[in-house]
């Protein structure tokens, strides 16, 4: 980056920060978990019993991937918005709907994965299956089917309001390609794709929620990318040019991108939740407060509809633990991040945060399959508790500390402090299930602190 663009990225950041997100006492926090092996289980008892787990650790959105090419046949469809055409196989999801609506969750349905005939013509070998130049006009009208199938009046299966527009497409993993020599192309790509997305869900259910953005928290240098056959944009950049803004966020082009929230998944997989990325273009836990000048520049230059806020959610977080990681967090700091990373995405703008995973993969790889609050074995762990019950203090002053957290459930909270071997209440509140609490408390220098909500305790806080 330029001197010349870092400062004007570092003066709308400050002018951002007069309008920046609503009063923390206004906004609350949903949260959540994104899990496929648990949620897609072929096996009813497997599939309710992890349903019911994720209800007892009072989540309250369970995210999916629906990859597209899967569900569909090797030819489009005769009738591509029906959901009922004899080429769409949903009947995975089908049961995941079914089992999310028996436990009262919400289910987020992320589409990505385009089918061959879908993708444009002559795909490079370089470019995954699914990801080149996907057809705008077929990923809409399969919207309109997936939409009018969980509309609530077909067949008697539940609804379903939360839909993702694809998934990280500044990565070539996902969306291809992303330059065309020095030139950017995969934002426009994918606001065609999010655009068409958007009017097939809205056309059957006006008042669905659909999501879009979706970003990978790095990118890389065009120049130097990490893989040179699969290279990054970096998420920033992606989402200025998605929505057609220039470095100092101001208007670049006529497009308008059409969305209900924005979505970006700031992973720190093994750097702790206050860590800021090296390069201002990428998007860590600490760094999700650069969304907000940008989809404010957004709404303010009419490049984004409806034309009304637009809230930010945190589609994807995680945190590796060890075990099963052998370069993963003690599963003790895991939780203490997780709880850590809601907060501040919550402080910073956040309305939406979502773990992946909920239980740990058989297997796991460089990327995934460490970052759940149950081990593979079912065993939970500590950030099953504070993923259930966040609790976390931060200093206000010598005498003052501020706690933040989020209730299991409605009664009186305690707020304690350790003094010796005892527990002694310094503060007590009512709260009410599922609703962000926030209170200042006279603390002067170390002290070990917790929540309590009737029998359910948070972990201990230590506050320096």
């Amino acid at each position: 980056m330029g001197i010349a663009v870092a400062l004007l990225a570092a003066a709308a950041f400050a002018v951002s920060l007069a309008a920046g997100p609503p009063p923390a006492a206004a906004r609350g926090l949903t949260t959540g978990f994104s899990e496929d092996n648990m949620f897609y289980s072929p096996d009813a008892a497997t599939r309710s019993y992890w349903f019911g787990r994720a209800a007892a650790a009072r989540t309250q959105i369970a995210r999916v991937n629906l990859y597209w090419r899967k569900v569909v046949g090797s030819s489009p469809p005769a009738n591509p918005t029906s959901p009922a055409d004899p080429d769409y196989d949903f009947s995975k999801l089908d049961r995941a709907v079914k089992s999310a609506a028996a436990h009262h969750l919400q289910l987020m349905i992320t589409v990505f994965g385009a089918p061959a005939w879908a993708e444009g013509k002559n795909r490079p070998s370089s470019a995954p299956v699914g990801t080149w130049k996907p057809d705008p006009q077929a990923y809409g009208q399969f919207a309109q089917a997936l939409a009018k199938r969980y509309s609530g009046h077909f067949q008697g299966l539940p609804r379903v309001s939360l839909f993702e527009a694809w998934n990280e497409p500044n990565l070539t993993g996902n969306l291809s390609p992303q330059w065309v020599g020095k030139t950017p192309v995969s934002p426009d790509l994918y606001r065609q794709l999010l655009n068409a997305f958007y009017f097939g869900v809205k056309s059957v259910q006006p008042r669905a929620t659909v999501v879009g953005g979706a970003t990978a928290p790095f990118g890389d240098p065009r120049d130097k990318p990490l893989n040179p056959r699969l290279p990054r944009m970096r998420p920033l950049a992606f989402l200025r040019k998605m929505f057609c803004l220039n470095n100092n966020l101001g208007s670049a082009c006529n497009a308008t991108t059409h969305l209900d929230a924005l979505s970006h998944h700031p992973i720190n997989v093994t750097n702790p939740p206050d860590y800021r990325a090296i390069n201002h273009d990428d998007i860590e836990v600490a760094d999700f407060h650069k969304l907000v000048p940008l989809i404010h520049a957004a709404e303010r230059t009419g490049h984004v509809l409806p034309n009304e806020p637009h809230p930010l959610w945190a589609t994807e977080l995680s945190w590796f633990s060890k075990p099963p990681r052998t370069n993963g967090l003690p599963p003790v700091t895991q939780a203490r991040w997780l709880e850590q990373g809601l907060y501040l995405l919550w402080k910073q703008g956040a309305s939406v945060a979502i773990n992946f995973l909920l239980r740990d993969t058989k297997r796991v790889t460089s990327f995934s399959g460490a970052s759940g609050v149950f081990f593979y074995d079912g065993q939970q762990k500590p950030s099953y508790t504070s993923f259930r019950f966040p609790f976390v203090t931060h200093r206000i002053s010598n005498q003052r500390v501020g706690a933040w957290g989020k209730a299991p459930a409605s009664g009186k909270l305690k707020i304690q402090k350790q003094q010796g071997n005892k527990w002694h209440t310094v503060k007590r509140l009512k709260v009410h299930g599922g609703k962000v609490f926030k209170e200042k408390l006279r603390v002067r220098g170390k002290a070990k602190l917790r929540g309590q909500v009737g029998n359910t305790t948070s972990l201990v806080w230590k506050q320096r």
